[in-house]
């Protein structure tokens, strides 16, 4: 069956809307979700916003109902104090995943997860700490989740042109601690639109 709907978690988040103009150049009917629908650009015809918290499954499923797949594009918070923020969305996703029936999840985590001690010095983990053991939960709940999930660890998005020459793979470049927004997002939709295969967590580098 040829796929036609991806929902992007987070479309009102700079990485969602990166995804979702991705998507839709792609041909792709979307559905995005926000907490304020209002404040997100209606980019196509083919583009759907609902309101929903991304932590709420409740708000979820509807959104996820009928799709193909879904891409948790919440840009990841690298912050010192503890935060819950992906690991709810988390929860949220994999049980309005479960409940509506769809399979295929992908998700963005840190490239600094790949090898913290080698990547950080002992100030930058301390300003990361709260941030980082919020996205090492979110790919634990993946990877105990049933569903056909992938995690692509990434760099911190910046606004830089895409270089549309992203490599996915296994490898840590320690080189690529930035990645241009749009290649992540063309990565992300990449994974979206094939079947997940081991490993599950991969490394996005240009």
């Amino acid at each position: 069956m040829a796929f036609k709907t991806l929902t992007v978690i987070g479309a009102d988040d700079l990485l969602g809307e990166a995804v979702v103009r991705e998507a839709l150049v792609r041909g792709l009917s979307v559905r995005g979700t926000a907490p304020l629908p209002q404040r997100v650009p209606r980019l196509s015809p083919e583009f759907e916003v609902l309101r929903a918290e991304a932590g709420s499954q409740d708000d979820l499923e509807p959104a996820v109902q009928g799709a193909d797949a879904v891409v948790l594009a919440l840009t990841p918070q690298l912050v010192a104090d503890p935060t819950m923020q992906a690991t709810d969305a988390a929860i949220a996703a994999v049980r309005a995943m479960r409940a509506a029936g769809v399979e295929r999840l992908v998700a963005v985590s840190s490239i600094e997860l790949a090898d913290p001690a080698r990547v950080l010095g002992p100030l930058r983990r301390r300003l990361h700490h709260g941030g980082l053991q919020d996205l090492r939960r979110l790919e634990r709940l993946l990877a105990g989740s049933g569903l056909d999930w992938t995690v692509l660890r990434a760099g911190r998005p910046t606004d830089l042109l895409g270089t549309r020459e992203q490599s996915v793979g296994t490898r840590h470049d320690e080189g690529s601690r930035a990645l241009p927004r749009e290649d992540l997002a063309r990565a992300l939709v990449d994974q979206a639109l094939t079947v997940g295969s081991e490993p599950r967590v991969l490394t996005v580098t240009v």
